[in-house]
C-alpha cells in the first residue's frame, strides 16, 4: 500500500522481549535442574543470559537509531487531543459538582465538541473559570515553587523531630 509506514522497530523490540522471556524460562529450568551442587545446565544458563543481553542491547540501539532519533512531536495534534480529552472534566467536579461535570462530558462526546465548548454551551461555567480550573499544563508540570512550601514543612517537621528526640549512641561493650 503506498505511503504505508511499517512499525518494524517497535515490532522487533516486542519480538526481542518475547525471546528474552523465553530465555528466562530456560534459565529458570536450568537453575532448578541442578543436583548435588553440580549444575550441568550452566552452559544453557550462560548462553541464554548472554544471548538476552546481546539482543536487548542491539534492539535498544536500533530502536533509538532508527525510530526515536529525529522523531518530533506533532504539537498541533497533541493539543487537539488534550482539548478533546474527556478526563479533564474531573477538574470541574469540585467546582460545579459531579452531575454537571458528567453532563458536560456526555454533551461533548455526543456533539463532538471540546469540553470547553460544551461547558460554555451548557452554561455551567464561565470561560475564565474554565480556563482557571482546567489547565492540564499545571497538572503535568509541577514547578519547584509549588513544591517548596510542602518541602519546607517536611524539613521543619524532620528537624523538630531530630531536636525533640536526639539519637544517643550507646558505648560499645568492652
Amino acid at each position: 500500500m503506498p505511503g504505508k509506514v511499517n512499525p518494524t522497530q517497535a515490532e522487533a523490540l516486542t519480538m526481542i522481549a518475547a525471546q528474552v522471556m523465553a530465555n528466562d524460562v530456560a534459565v529458570g529450568f536450568g537453575g532448578a535442574g541442578g543436583y548435588l551442587e553440580m549444575n550441568v545446565y550452566k552452559p544453557l544458563i550462560i548462553f541464554n543470559i548472554t544471548h538476552s543481553i546481546t539482543i536487548m542491547t542491539d534492539g535498544c540501539t536500533n530502536f533509538r537509531k532508527f525510530l526515536v532519533e529525529g522523531t518530533k512531536p506533532n504539537l498541533k495534534k497533541i493539543n487537539e487531543y488534550v482539548e478533546r480529552s474527556l478526563m479533564l472534566v474531573t477538574a470541574l467536579s469540585p467546582v460545579i459538582g459531579y452531575d454537571k461535570a458528567s453532563k458536560i462530558a456526555h454533551y461533548a462526546m455526543d456533539n463532538d465538541l471540546t469540553l470547553k465548548a460544551a461547558a460554555l454551551k451548557l452554561g455551567f461555567v464561565s470561560e475564565a473559570e474554565f480556563d482557571r480550573v482546567v489547565d492540564p499544563k499545571k497538572w503535568s508540570n509541577p514547578t519547584w515553587r509549588a513544591l517548596q512550601p510542602r518541602l519546607r514543612v517536611l524539613i521543619r517537621h524532620r528537624l523538630w523531630e531530630a531536636e525533640a528526640s536526639p539519637r544517643r549512641l550507646k558505648p560499645a561493650p568492652a
